[in-house]
């Protein structure tokens, strides 16, 4: 059997949608299907819409559809229609247009393409069981599917459970996709179910009764949906519908076999933005850098979402698996963060370092503060990639002053320390010179003053040299630094007094 699609030679009235269920974290490649239909949509003045799939009930994690439109409004990926945006094609929250789905089975039972289904849930795990003993594919032995009128309308009477099966025999099915071609698939899975015994649909039924009410126009999604799709194309036929033309996305995998992992920290939207602080540009970026899609790519050039839409041409999408590749992260994250508007990263730090840190002092979250940040790190900082540099990294002392002092003393003893601090605090100007002059006086070799210098100041022995932090930081928070972790050591020292004490009494 063969099927055309819908022919779009002029690509007029272009309708997409990205469909996630909301049952958890986005995943990186929700995002990049996101990516690639808004990208498409764009390209030929078409339709972006956000359409929520949560017919699979028991697995909806409350508040997750939400978060997902709020992140593709984050990643300037806003859908034209959706749950929050509405539109005349709505309601785009699938639990919502159950009606029309147990409509459209009716008629689907009315034209026998489908029957309803009595077997138990323990009969159906008995032939499951029998398939796997025998090293057969587990699948549906057909029995319902002959049952009279008159038996299916006395059961449903008398209130027996059942579900709406679709029947599937095997058979070849052709479709064509965009990316992958022409594809032929011999398909003897049995018939399948479309509606589920609480009157809720599949996936599959759902998913192209949606898609042709919605009119949607193209379906762009992962290739792991290729198997399924000669279940939707049969759908379609049974219906007389034309289905819309198909275009499956390469998969992303680890490293190029190994399909990366729900398991993984970094296979969710989240661990970009909220844990690592990637600018949302260097993400879209990153799961586009092998240029598929994008006309005349450029390696290592960071395209704005302009860009990306102005060059897009589908039929460049590749085969290619994609695969995970942290150095080329770390360059787009830098490159976004120095193309990025100050008005953004101003607002972007200030909600990272919010949500990172418990006690920040509110001055170092105004902007003409965070502004020096940027400015510091975009003159000095070549390396900068990500906002967690800020909250956990080498750079956390610009938002967190040093909270103890066991940094200082596991290098350092504690009356060095004090002698150095005071001495420091002595001076009339905290600078190089004066550091050096000082160092001499206190018979200290001035590597081990700045040392103890460095780390009141950030905490650490390793960082941009003093000169730039005597550039960045007034004198005034130099001394306010240093006045904290001489309290600090003072604190150290009446403690280990009253051990000493303690020790001697005993």
């Amino acid at each position: 059997m063969r099927i055309s699609s819908r022919a779009f030679s002029n690509l007029k009235d272009v309708r997409v949608r990205f469909a996630p269920s909301p049952t958890g974290k986005l995943h990186l490649g929700s995002l990049r299907t996101a990516l690639f239909n808004y990208l498409f949509a764009k390209r030929y003045d078409g339709k972006f819409i956000l359409r929520i799939e949560d017919t699979d009930q028991q697995r909806i994690v409350p508040g997750c559809a939400e978060k997902f439109e709020q992140t593709l409004n984050e990643f300037s990926l806003r859908p034209d229609e959706s749950p929050l945006n509405g539109g005349e094609f709505g309601p785009y929250v699938q639990s919502k247009r159950k009606a029309l789905y147990g409509e459209m089975a009716e008629r689907l039972l009315d034209s026998e393409h489908a029957y309803r289904c009595f077997c138990s849930g323990e009969r159906l795990e008995i032939l499951r069981k029998n398939a796997m003993r025998n090293g057969q594919i587990p699948r549906y032995d057909n029995r319902c599917r002959h049952l009279s009128n008159k038996e299916v309308k006395a059961r449903v009477d008398n209130g027996e459970s059942s579900v709406i099966r679709f029947k599937f025999d095997k058979q070849q099915i052709f479709f064509h996709d965009v990316v992958y071609g022409e594809n032929s698939q011999t398909v003897d899975e049995g018939d399948f179910v479309i509606i589920k015994s609480d009157g809720f649909p599949t996936y599959h039924f759902a998913n192209i009764i949606d898609d042709y009410k919605m009119k949607i126009s193209h379906v762009i999604r992962g290739a792991e949906w290729l198997p399924s799709t000669p279940k939707h194309v049969n759908l379609y036929r049974a219906f007389d519908w034309i289905p819309p033309k198909f275009i499956h996305l390469p998969l992303i995998t680890r490293d190029g076999k190994k399909k990366l992992s729900k398991r993984d920290a970094d296979a969710f939207v989240g661990y970009y933005t909220t844990e690592r602080g990637y600018l949302p540009q260097a993400v879209l970026n990153f799961l586009l850098r092998n240029g598929s899609g994008i006309r005349n790519f450029e390696v290592g050039r960071l395209y704005s979402l302009e860009e990306m839409v102005e060059q897009f041409d589908e039929k460049l999408i590749g085969t290619r698996d994609f695969m995970m590749d942290k150095a080329s992260l770390e360059n787009y994250g830098k490159l976004a963060f120095r193309a990025a508007p100050k008005s953004l990263l101003l607002d972007a730090i200030a909600s990272h370092i919010r949500s990172t840190f418990s006690d920040v002092d509110p001055d170092l979250l105004k902007p003409d503060y965070i502004e020096r940040v940027i400015v510091f790190l975009n003159q000095n900082e070549e390396s900068f990639s990500c906002l967690s540099e800020l909250s956990a990294g080498d750079f956390k002392f610009f938002f967190g002053r040093p909270k103890s002092a066991s940094t200082l003393l596991q290098r350092f003893p504690l009356d060095i320390c004090i002698l150095a601090l005071d001495g420091l605090l002595s001076l009339e100007k905290i600078d190089l010179n004066s550091v050096k002059a000082l160092a001499k006086n206190l018979n200290l070799k001035p590597a081990k003053l700045m040392g103890i210098l460095r780390c009141s100041l950030i905490d650490s022995f390793q960082g941009p040299p003093l000169s730039e932090l005597f550039g960045f930081f007034s004198e005034e928070e130099c001394r306010t630094r240093l006045m904290a972790m001489r309290r600090k050591l003072e604190e150290q020292q009446s403690e280990s007094g009253r051990s000493q004490d303690r020790s001697s009494r005993h």
